[in-house]
Formats: structure tokens, C-alpha cells, sequence
């Protein structure tokens, strides 16, 4: 049998994967800097928490969740993305007790989503997120928002923007959310059938229906934006205020909602224009509600998460430069199978010294081992034959600059350390 990767995976392979290392350096750099904590939680959660955290009438849990049930009948799902499962880690171990809040993290990690699959989107994708929890105030959305752009600009990611909206808080989208069924049930028949099953259960879901035609009857439709509450008013405006006061450029857009029920208020993303239909590669928004849904106390919150593939996609088609990553320092020689005990000694010698090398096989000419360190960019080759053991001198050769020396084994060690600086 033939085997592959299941359709909508890939593998990374070691020729590719100086461009992740890249990015998530990249992203851990920058999250230190403004004091985000790393966490790492399950690839799989209970089915229930998505539903309720997520909701469950978005795409996400209507039609793209991977669900199987364990040998004992309990129905779970890989993760969709990352925000439902922080909330519910932050209220299960209490987190507010053992961390001064405000709470910053920031993770990594695959996520699943059943999808066409297409370039730069796919069934198993990768994404880094970080979370802002337990402030109301504008300059948590401003700082997040702002955290994200300096990442993308910090990669390289070229003609990146920032667009943004208010999707309000409960008590102002109520109202709304009537003038709006007004508006929708007018041409009800004239929707797909997906916006007419969300206008009664959730209308602000059809702004995320991706049919052109529903789009167009959108164009004219009430924004949210225009019927906010004096409290989310003022929040939008003064997170516009900071983000202008962190030379973060921005536009609005009012029919910005984001895929997902629990966000509240902030809404926004980062888009690029050269990708397609892969046209966002981030975005995220404040909900002040999730942990309290999902049975935690009022907590606020905002985060932000990106999709690592369409950065990469980026980056590749705009040619930006990607620094290659530290080559092997040294290749062992051994001339012939019974010097093996000479190359381990050095070898571990090397290792002790955090110096990267390996024994090359024996049985491969020295010529093509040393061909082998052009072509890898290895610095140094140290070369183990009948006379080096005879007289306890090895020849090492310095690859780079063409040059070689005899040195004695208990030497080896601190003349590669020195001479790893030049070169």
C-alpha cells in the first residue's frame, strides 16, 4: 500500500523548517517583551466546551469539527482554535489565585478544522494565539492589537493591514440585533440557506456567510457600528485613540464580525492583499463573557490568534530573506571502522562544550565527506587516520577558509571553540 498524508495535512520537512523556527522565534521574542507566559493545553477537549464556547451556530462547530467518541462513549473534539480551551484552563486551576492579573499567554500548536482543503488552508494548521485576561480597559485591546502588528512587521510579512470594528456587548446588539432581523427577513428568500436558518437564531452570523450574492444584499444593511451603546462607543473610540498614540495604523470596517460567538466589543484583523481568498492571516477581539459562560467568575478579557501557513505563504511570495540556521560546527572522519573509539572520545569532548558534531560513516571516502561539509556548510572536519592516532595530532580542517591544522586531542576542543567566532 501506498501511504500519504491524510488529504488537508502536510509534512514540515527539514529544508522547510528554518522558516517556522523563523517565525515562532519571532513570536516568542516579542511575547517576552511584553510579559506573555507560554501554555501548552490538550489537542482535544470535550465536544460540550466548543459548542458553548465557540457557539454553536458558527461554521466552526456546524460543519467543521473533527468529533469521535472514546471507548467508554464520551464525545470529544480536536481543538478548532485556542481561545474556548485557555478559558476553560484558566478557570480550572484557578488561575486568577496564583497569577496577579491582569493574565498575559501566548501559545502554539495545531489546530483542526474540517475544510476544502486549498493552499494556505488546511485541515490540520497551525496557529499562535495570545490572550490578554482580566482587563476591561481599552489599552488591553490596544496593547494586543498592537503586539500582533509588531510580530507580522518584525517577519518581514509585506503590505500587512489592520482592519477593525465594535460588534458591541449583549445589551446594546439586542436592539440591534431586532433592526437587524428588519432588515434580513425583507429579502429573506433571496439568502442562502444558511443565513436564513441564522436569521432568527443568531443574525449577525450571516455577515459571515462567504456567498457573493448574500454579500451584495449586505451592502446596505444597519452596522453595528452605528447602533452602540454609550459604554462600547467610547471603548472603540479610545482603543482607536491609543493604537493612533502607538503609530498603529487602522482602518474601520464595520462588517467586521469574526467567525466566532463569544467575542464582545473589539473586533479586528490583519489582512494582506496577494494571497487570494487567503487574504487574512490573523485577527481576534475582546469577550468579556467566555470565561463567565463556560462557568467561571466575570472575567474580561481579548486575544488574538495566527494562522502560521499563510505568513509563511506570504513570505515566500514577497521573496523575503530568511537568515539560514546555525549549520553543523564539526564533522568527525574516521579513516577506517577501528578509530571509532578515537572519534567518540572526541565527540563527547565536543558535546561537553555545546559544540554540534556528528561521526561521519566510515566507510564514505574522505573526499565525499568533505564534500559532504561543503554542501552542509560544516565549519570545521576533524580527520582520524593511522598516523593522527600514531602520533596523537588530528588534523583539523578549517572548511571555510581552506586551511588545516595538527593539533593534539586535548586541545581540539578549545581551538574549534575560538575559532567558531570567526567564522
Amino acid at each position: 500500500m501506498n501511504y500519504q498524508a491524510p488529504r488537508g495535512t502536510y509534512d514540515i520537512l527539514p529544508d522547510e523548517i528554518s522558516k517556522w523556527h523563523y517565525l515562532e522565534n519571532i513570536i516568542r521574542r516579542n511575547a517576552k517583551l511584553f510579559n506573555y507566559k507560554e501554555i501548552r493545553f490538550p489537542i482535544f477537549e470535550k465536544l460540550e466546551l466548543f459548542k458553548r464556547g465557540v457557539g454553536e451556530t458558527t461554521d466552526i462547530v456546524e460543519k467543521e469539527m473533527y468529533v469521535f467518541k472514546d471507548k467508554k462513549g464520551r464525545i470529544f473534539a480536536l481543538r478548532p482554535e485556542g481561545t474556548a480551551s485557555i478559558a476553560r484552563a484558566y478557570i480550572e486551576h484557578y488561575m486568577t489565585s496564583s497569577q496577579k492579573n491582569p493574565l498575559r499567554l501566548y501559545y502554539f500548536g495545531p489546530m483542526f478544522r474540517y475544510s476544502r482543503p486549498q493552499k494556505g488552508r488546511y485541515r490540520q494548521f497551525y496557529q499562535f494565539g495570545l490572550e490578554y485576561i482580566g482587563s476591561p480597559q481599552p489599552i488591553a485591546d490596544a496593547e494586543i492589537i498592537a503586539l500582533g502588528m509588531k510580530i507580522y512587521q518584525d517577519a518581514k510579512v509585506p503590505d500587512i493591514k489592520l482592519e477593525i470594528n465594535s460588534v458591541g456587548c449583549p445589551i446594546c446588539r439586542k436592539e440591534y440585533n431586532t433592526t437587524l432581523k428588519n432588515f434580513l427577513f425583507k429579502d429573506k428568500e433571496k439568502y442562502c440557506s444558511d443565513c436564513q436558518r441564522r436569521m432568527d437564531i443568531n443574525p449577525l452570523r450571516v455577515f459571515d456567510c462567504k456567498n457573493d450574492s448574500c454579500q451584495n444584499l449586505l451592502k446596505n444593511a444597519p452596522r453595528m457600528i452605528d447602533n452602540l451603546c454609550t459604554d462600547c462607543d467610547n471603548h472603540f473610540k479610545e482603543v482607536l485613540g491609543l493604537l493612533k498614540k502607538m503609530s498603529v495604523e487602522y482602518n474601520v470596517n464595520p462588517y467586521i464580525v469574526r467567525g466566532l460567538d463569544y467575542y464582545t466589543r473589539t473586533a479586528f484583523e490583519y489582512k494582506i492583499d496577494y494571497l487570494g481568498a487567503q487574504n487574512e492571516i490573523g485577527g481576534g477581539g475582546r469577550y468579556d463573557d467566555l470565561i463567565e459562560y463556560l462557568g467561571g467568575k466575570p472575567t474580561p478579557a481579548v486575544g488574538l490568534s495566527g494562522g502560521l501557513e499563510r505568513v509563511i505563504l506570504s513570505l515566500d511570495k514577497s521573496k523575503v530573506y530568511i537568515p539560514d540556521e546555525d549549520s553543523l560546527d564539526v564533522l568527525i572522519i574516521p579513516m577506517k571502522y577501528e578509530f571509532i573509539c578515537q572519534s567518540i572520545e572526541i565527540l563527547q569532548s565536543l558535546h561537553k562544550n555545546d559544540i554540534s558534531s556528528i561521526i561521519a560513516d566510515s566507510q564514505t571516502s574522505l573526499k565525499n565527506n568533505l564534500k559532504y561539509c561543503d554542501t552542509n556548510k560544516v565549519k570545521f572536519a576533524i580527520i582520524i587516520g593511522e598516523d593522527e592516532v600514531i602520533s596523537g595530532k588530528f588534523v583539523v580542517k578549517n572548511i571555510r577558509e581552506r586551511s588545516q591544522k595538527k593539533i593534539i586531542i586535548s586541545e581540539i576542543c578549545d581551538y574549534i571553540f575560538s575559532n567558531l567566532k570567526l567564522v
